[in-house]
């Protein structure tokens, strides 16, 4: 916001002096506004990338967070995130022409440990990497969970919790997310 008030910069210009500052990396074609950026570790954006958000709140603001010096975020080529939060301890890998649509989250650890042990839950939580292989379409208000990995060409369902790895060439929808079923090649 401050940079915006001095320079006067036009929104992807804005975006990239952003992402420079937070020692993120990217290729050419970047397009977005508004994102949100916490990165202690390692984020690389790939070429032809648009982080959308849509001014109507924060939840639905895109946010790239790596919240430990060994994170690490990449997002591959041709991806939108479109009011998509990804929170990294691990790593999280989104390989090329990947879609997201607006509230998903992406989330590779437990957040907070379970214990009734106020120290014990101060511990830092569990951490698993999450990797989502090429060509994979994840619908509005989905969450993924730490330890999945999805498959190329598969599809996630609108408000969809995927706890489990999904095999290529899928459909999975529901809480926990199910295999629905094969897609056609």
């Amino acid at each position: 916001m401050i940079l915006k008030k001095f320079f006067k910069l036009p929104g992807i210009l804005l975006l990239r002096v952003r992402l420079s500052l937070h020692g993120v990396t990217y290729g050419s074609k970047l397009k977005g506004k508004s994102v949100i950026i916490s990165n202690i570790g390692n984020i690389k954006i790939g070429n032809n990338v648009n982080l959308n958000s849509f001014p109507d709140g924060e939840p639905f603001k895109t946010g790239l967070q790596a919240h430990c010096k060994d994170s690490k975020i990449s997002i591959g080529n041709n991806c939108l995130l479109n009011g998509t939060r990804i929170h990294c301890r691990t790593q999280v890998s989104i390989e090329d022409n990947c879609m997201f649509g607006p509230g998903c989250k992406i989330v590779d650890n437990d957040s907070h440990r379970t214990s009734i042990d106020v120290m014990k839950r101060r511990e830092p939580p569990e951490s698993s990497p999450i990797i989502i292989r090429n060509n994979v379409w994840v619908g509005m208000n989905s969450l993924i969970l730490k330890g999945v990995e999805i498959g190329e060409n598969s599809i996630v369902a609108a408000n969809s919790v995927v706890t489990k790895s999904v095999p290529k060439n899928t459909l999975v929808a529901g809480n926990p997310a199910r295999i629905i079923k094969k897609l056609d090649v």
